[in-house]
């Protein structure tokens, strides 16, 4: 289990949390990008994130390997090329940790959530 400050403190970058994003629906954010493999299989290629954020090279891989680091993402390399997939259960099990730790009202947590076994 990953430390939940140090996932925050990834969370914080607006640019991160906007990759999350566009990896939410990929096929929706990268319309228009033509990869070999649909987004279905291992996910968006590091260069269609890097020209959509307008990001350096450098600057793409470390936004990424923090979010893969931290396992928000998933890295498959294919060939050359390295792609991302979001990570649905890990997102919600920060953020389900989060809500614990600042003590969420469980009838709350039930609300926003209303399959979670896991809740305070």
């Amino acid at each position: 289990m990953m430390d939940l400050n140090e996932t925050l403190k990834i969370l914080s970058s607006p640019m991160r949390r906007m990759v999350l994003t566009w990896l939410k629906d990929p096929q929706a954010s990268f319309q228009g990008y033509s990869q070999i493999y649909d987004f279905s299989v291992y996910g968006v290629c590091a260069s269609h994130i890097q020209d959509k954020a307008g990001l350096s090279q450098p600057a793409t891989s470390l936004c990424l390997k923090a979010l893969s680091d931290h396992g928000l993402v998933v890295a498959t390399k294919v060939g050359k090329w390295t792609y991302y997939k979001r990570q649905e259960q890990q997102l919600a099990a920060t953020l389900t940790d989060l809500l614990h730790e600042l003590e969420v009202d469980a009838g709350l947590l039930q609300m926003i959530s209303p399959t979670s076994d896991t809740v305070a």
